[in-house]
């Protein structure tokens, strides 16, 4: 039974301090808007990072908190990104947070760069602090990373099926236009989806068990 609320947007300040006195782990998704074809929603970065890191903090318990001249697309400066995150860690330690994951769905490699590079500069900054940062092929071998192409949009239909429209590609004159990867409508499956968000759920869920034994 959940003794108390593990959503940050929705906590009251008793959930917090409820959290941190249970096990002191937060989980920081990330991402971004930018088009990712004409099949799926726009802030699929974040929506993906955020339900993995939800599936994750119910497992382990806890706390959850390139294409940028597309159609829809909002990209920020690594430099903004990187003095955003900076000061979420140092909140989160300040309340007393110890394991933090911070997992980015939208993974460039300046991303990927960035989120290792700020999480190894706070553990150096703050004693007895673990930041698990990573990017979601890292924590499922297998996976090739790709944009909204077979890989994420295989993901896409294990968490959100219902906004997976292959109709909207074939609307358009070049279907597969900001796609990067296999074409989803002939490689991409909700059971390599299960399979991928079940894989990366564990992997977290082990890193965190880990770093809190340790």
């Amino acid at each position: 039974m959940k003794r108390y609320e593990i959503l940050f947007e929705r906590a009251l300040p008793r959930d917090l301090e409820a959290a941190i006195a249970d096990k002191p782990v937060a989980y920081v998704p990330m991402g971004t808007l930018e088009f990712h074809g004409w099949h799926l929603p726009l802030g699929f970065d974040a929506l993906k990072a955020h339900t993995i890191c939800v599936l994750a903090c119910k497992k382990t318990q806890g706390f959850a908190g390139g294409h940028r001249d597309y159609p829809g697309s909002i990209i920020s400066d690594e430099m903004y990104v990187a003095g955003n995150l900076q000061i979420i860690l140092q909140r989160l330690y300040a309340m007393g947070f110890r394991v933090v994951v911070v997992l980015t769905g939208h993974y460039p490699q300046e991303q990927v760069n960035l989120v290792h590079a700020v999480a190894s500069e706070a553990e150096k900054k703050f004693s007895q602090f673990r930041v698990i940062a990573l990017a979601e092929p890292e924590a499922f071998r297998e996976w090739r990373g790709d944009h909204a192409a077979k890989w994420e949009t295989s993901l896409a239909h294990a968490i959100m099926p219902e906004l997976v429209d292959y109709d909207a590609m074939e609307k358009h004159e070049d279907p597969l236009y900001g796609i990067c990867g296999e074409d989803p409508r002939r490689t991409a499956s909700q059971k390599l989806g299960q399979e991928m968000l079940e894989a990366i759920v564990v992997h977290l869920a082990n890193k965190v068990e880990h770093a809190l034994s340790h």
